[in-house]
């Protein structure tokens, strides 16, 4: 019976499935997230299963979602069935039977998916036998080729990535001169002390850039983590992006945005002029999480007001923090 990929693509997602490795299930949650983010049918799909991860209902959207995607895509198809390794549906043709194994059984010969007649000569025999080798050396290649690197690197998109010192991941953290724009020290760059195996390091600083009313509220915060492997860092980013928590805990909707690191989410939430809100943080604010190899990004940046602060200045201040955490990975 033919597996249900976008059942157990969403089950990874969620979490309700984990009989895959994580290097595995890492590099497939990273696949559907960036699939379903492109639509925003999708992006709705996604929200609801990360909000309620045991809801039926909400898994079901997703799964129906990613269904037609996978239906109007045969090449993200194949893509997500390689990543998990199960088996697909072969075009049939004549005389063609689909195995798993390489075995001569009556009149035929199967390498693999590839089944071959077994000729009635010696010649044909050792033609037959020839032209296996060379499948086989193709179907190598074409694995290679679809994984990439090794996957044991736990890098998909180039570069190395391994565990940084935590002197190293302080100077990692950009400085006020890295900075686009006139900022000013909220928060120094600091390691915190923590039970976690990842250095925590976390960094403040407020706009001097002034809007109509005379004063500016604006500040980017970036809170990062640098984990021992991947494989830690690939998991606390599923955690983070589903807890999805924020100054105050307010109800995120994702925002549309294009994938920067190995996995990225950006999503937005509204502070409003209420008795309980600080008046100063009144307005849209914008939560960004990525994953650059070991290292994991949360930059918090907001308020946006007329005349101060722009969602195009946000993504260069977290497209800065992933190219200095790449950096810092491929330096040493």
């Amino acid at each position: 019976m033919e597996t249900d990929l976008a059942v157990v693509a969403v089950g990874l997602l969620t979490g309700a499935v984990t009989s895959f490795g994580q290097e595995t299930a890492s590099t497939v949650v990273q696949l559907v997230r960036e699939r379903l983010v492109a639509t925003p049918q999708g992006q709705a799909a996604l929200a609801g299963v990360e909000a309620a991860p045991g809801d039926d209902g909400a898994r079901r959207e997703a799964e129906r979602v990613l269904r037609t995607e996978l239906g109007a895509d045969p090449g993200f198809r194949e893509t997500l069935a390689a990543r998990l390794n199960v088996s697909m549906p072969q075009t049939q043709m004549s005389h063609v039977v689909n195995v798993h194994g390489t075995r001569m059984r009556s009149s035929q010969i199967s390498l693999g998916p590839v089944t071959v007649n077994k000729p009635n000569t010696t010649a044909g025999l050792l033609g037959v036998a020839v032209a296996l080798v060379v499948v086989a050396a193709l179907l190598v290649y074409g694995v290679v080729q679809l994984l990439g690197e090794d996957p044991g690197n736990g890098e998909g998109k180039g570069g190395r990535a391994r565990a940084l010192s935590a002197v190293e991941a302080e100077q990692m953290l950009p400085g006020l001169t890295d900075l686009s724009g006139a900022w000013e020290t909220e928060q120094p760059v600091h390691l915190r002390e923590s039970d976690a195996k990842c250095h925590n390091v976390v960094a403040g600083y407020e706009s001097q850039d002034r809007d109509g009313s005379g004063f500016s509220d604006l500040k980017v915060r970036y809170d990062t983590y640098a984990c021992p492997d991947t494989a830690i860092a690939a998991r606390g980013f599923s955690e983070m992006t589903q807890n999805a928590t924020n100054p105050g805990s307010r109800k995120e909707r994702p925002f549309p945005s294009r994938t920067l690191g190995d996995q990225s989410a950006a999503s937005t939430y509204e502070v409003k002029d209420d008795d309980l809100a600080d008046p100063s943080q009144v307005g849209s604010h914008l939560m960004w999480r990525a994953r650059v190899g070991t290292v994991l990004i949360e930059m918090h940046y907001g308020p946006l007001r007329d005349g101060v602060g722009s969602e195009k200045q946000a993504e260069e201040l977290i497209r800065l923090m992933c190219d200095r955490a790449r950096a810092a990975q491929e330096r040493g």
